[in-house]
């Protein structure tokens, strides 16, 4: 390149701040890159917005943090599958908080938990335990749980189950009751979405009111990718009133998410 060629410093910012958030593919507040890079937050914002528009970053919607675009950068199909599917609740959960008041998350599988990937708690008019990412929901109890184990393949159930049996955790002893876990199953399938035992609560610890929560399964053919849920307050609604007005949504955005992941 010719010495006397001019540096474009907006480029040289913008892939900056590229180079940031890749460096932390784990997800970067826009704080953070404020401190790493130096430059304004006005700046950043308005490289952020040019890079997010060309398809070079992503923004999670459970807590802002800015994430590197898995379409800009394709890894490899096993590597991929958790930003894609993160990317893609991103919008689904966006649109789905115009149709659901309540918070609603994406969780996928996580050895033998399902894993918080996405939520928009963060912007549900609703507060209900803003801090849901990253939480680990039990596979036995949770809405989420239950839905996975209903719709995974009979192989991926059994060997979770096995796993659950081993374990010498309390809250993992009802998968040795075999007939409990067969009823569990089969009233899910039945009704087409899971329910929250009324008992469990980690993913609204600190609530003072009782909270309940379904769940449908992201599914792409035999495989469950994923599961969506929809949480509320027990005294503001019952399961029937939830399931009639908001089971169809949730049903359409677990749809759009398994389609954008195939796409």
């Amino acid at each position: 390149m010719k010495r006397g060629t001019k540096r474009v410093e907006a480029l040289a910012r913008g892939l900056n701040v590229l180079k940031t958030i890749h460096a932390r593919p784990g997800g970067t507040s826009l704080g953070e890159l404020h401190a790493r890079t130096g430059l304004a937050k006005a700046t950043l914002l308005r490289s952020l917005r040019t890079l997010a528009d060309a398809g070079f970053v992503t923004r999670r919607l459970a807590d802002g943090a800015y994430l590197p675009a898995r379409l800009a950068f394709p890894a490899s199909r096993a590597s991929a599958r958790l930003p894609s599917l993160a990317e893609a609740a991103s919008a689904a959960l966006e649109a789905l908080g115009r149709a659901i008041p309540w918070p609603t998350d994406l969780g996928v599988r996580d050895g033998l938990s399902m894993l918080v990937l996405e939520s928009n708690r963060r912007v549900s008019p609703i507060p209900l335990n803003r801090r849901a990412l990253g939480v680990r929901p039990h596979m036995l109890w949770s809405a989420m749980g239950r839905a996975y184990l209903a719709y995974c393949p009979a192989a991926e159930r059994e060997e979770m189950l096995a796993g659950l049996r081993a374990s010498r955790a309390p809250e993992d002893r009802a998968a040795c009751n075999g007939p409990w876990v067969e009823k569990l199953i089969a009233r899910t399938r039945e009704r087409e979405y899971a329910v929250r035992d009324p008992r469990y609560g980690l993913l609204d610890i600190g609530s003072r009111r009782e909270v309940s929560a379904i769940a449908v399964p992201v599914r792409s053919g035999a495989t469950v990718l994923a599961c969506v849920n929809c949480v509320w307050l027990l005294n503001a609604l019952n399961e029937r009133e939830v399931v009639e007005r908001y089971l169809p949504a949730l049903r359409a955005a677990a749809d759009d998410i398994a389609a954008a992941v195939r796409a």
